[in-house]
């Protein structure tokens, strides 16, 4: 006996994949079987201080597990923070403070789709407005990020917080005008708040305003002379001004108060290489490329001082690496515009332009899961059921453990009648995302038309531990139920 009339069930979700995986394109994926599997084997893992675990026997509290999670997060060990932060939703799925703390530690492991499908419908304070307006700028869906930064700046005006996020959102999406006006209403709201001064001078620094910035930068710095951005930003305002020794004294200074930011590294080399110090400009390059620079003008600069050192190999290896950035940086602004362009065609409701941008998108950065997946999602629209396998195949390719596109797979395969290929398809999206709750229902109902009562019961069992609250799972279980005492 088969099940057919749960084929619906995969059907619904598959749209809900579409929406709830990927926004905009350009979303570079963390890989998501390393992200899943790691999240589910935290608890197994996962060791906090005794005097914090001590907390969790004999009977555990929402409390506790908040506590432990933060202290996770504060030693970077975000997969166990998520598992703390978890267990605390499951004793109190109120608490805003467990929530928070859940979707940062979300936001560092790169999983922001699960972020923007917990927030999106819950009551948000402060904080987690923030959180969900970076998880969505994250993928790329910058609408929304200034979306739900407007409305959260409606509840909370005076908030430095989402005031430099939704600045900083409009310099990224080049609304240059509109972060600079926003951050200077800012400035003149709180003339005495040093972070909303700070959140206008970085503004008018990015906008090239030097002339009014650099008074403003002096006076910041005068009120906190050992605050490593401000002697950062004077630095670079005396660097842009050809007051070379001034900059280096207080990039020198900034570096010594925060070593790991690379940006101070390259200006302290380009003033050292001005001051004819070519050795220690070299130093200074090498280590803003050991700190994660990738800029192509940084290899283009320390070619520079290696040809002055001598150093002729040297120096070529990183012209061609600059070459190599400059195709790099060439292409992803081509994906970037042309997935943007699809985006708006989308909106348009044209599908078949919107298919030829994100083809084109796909085209220019191949090793992007994300683009040739957001392909795929559009050539579903239009009913080319061979181009979207095509499409996630190519995303697979690109990264093997993209689960929504094996997910994407397993519902065709469902819809041509494979069930044996659709459950397969299933499992590889469970395996790279044991979280995937999406996934799980759409392998209960493979399960079930196969009268495989059982094992579908245990499928939709495990998405229900993930989201009690889920209606499709909760559905699927009431019809296995019905199906199986009919059976």
């Amino acid at each position: 006996m088969r099940l057919t009339g749960l084929k619906s069930s995969i059907y619904r979700i598959s749209t809900v994949a579409a929406l709830t995986w990927i926004g905009p394109v350009l979303v570079l994926c963390v890989g998501a079987a390393s992200l899943g599997a790691s999240l589910s084997a935290a608890a197994e893992s996962c060791s906090g201080p005794r005097e914090l675990e001590a907390r969790l026997h004999p009977a555990p509290t929402a409390d506790a597990y908040a506590r432990l999670g933060n202290w996770f997060r504060e030693n970077k060990e975000e997969n166990c923070a998520v598992d703390a932060f978890q267990s605390a939703l499951k004793l109190d799925p109120a608490s805003k403070k467990a929530l928070d703390g859940l979707a940062k530690g979300l936001i560092a492991a790169g999983d922001y789709g699960s972020v923007i499908r917990r927030l999106r419908s819950a009551p948000l304070d402060e904080s987690l407005t923030l959180d969900l307006a970076i998880a969505y700028r994250m993928a790329d869906m910058f609408d929304d990020a200034e979306r739900v930064l407007s409305e959260g700046l409606k509840t909370y005006p005076n908030s430095d917080s989402l005031t430099g996020a939704l600045v900083s959102l409009d310099i990224h999406i080049a609304h240059s005008e509109a972060a600079q006006a926003l951050a200077e209403k800012l400035a003149r709201q709180k003339p005495r708040d040093i972070e909303a001064q700070r959140i206008y001078l970085r503004t008018l620094i990015i906008n090239g305003d030097n002339e009014v910035a650099a008074p403003l930068a002096s006076k910041l710095l005068a009120l906190a002379p050992h605050d490593p951005d401000f002697l950062y930003l004077n630095g670079i305002l005396e660097r842009g001004a050809g007051n070379f020794a001034a900059a280096r004294k207080h990039l020198e200074e900034s570096i010594a108060l925060n070593p790991g930011f690379y940006n101070s590294h390259f200006n302290l080399g380009v003033v050292l290489e001005q001051l004819q110090d070519a050795a220690g400009a070299t130093d200074q390059f090498k280590k803003a490329i050991e700190l994660g620079a990738n800029e192509p003008e940084v290899r283009f600069e320390l070619a520079k001082v290696l040809r002055t050192l001598g150093e002729t190999e040297a120096a070529q290896e990183q012209i061609e690496l600059y070459q190599q950035r400059l195709k790099e940086e060439s292409d992803k602004s081509l994906a970037i515009l042309k997935s943007t362009q699809g985006e708006e065609a989308v909106k348009a409701g044209d599908n078949r332009k919107a298919a030829d941008l994100f083809r084109e998108a796909s085209a220019a950065l191949p090793q992007n899961p994300a683009l040739a997946y957001r392909l795929a999602v559009v050539l579903n629209a239009l009913g080319d059921t061979e181009g979207e396998r095509t499409a996630l195949q190519q995303a697979i390719k690109a990264d093997p453990e993209f689960a929504p596109a094996q997910y994407q797979l397993g519902y065709l395969e469902t819809r041509e009648g494979d069930n044996a290929a659709a459950e397969r398809q299933f499992k590889l999206a469970l395996k790279a995302a044991p979280n995937y709750v999406q996934a799980w229902v759409a392998l209960a109902a493979t399960l079930g038309m196969e009268s495989r009562f059982q094992e579908a019961q245990d499928a939709v069992a495990n998405a229900l531990k993930i989201e009690p609250d889920n209606k499709a799972a909760l559905e699927l279980s009431r019809k296995l139920t019905e199906a199986q005492g009919r059976h």
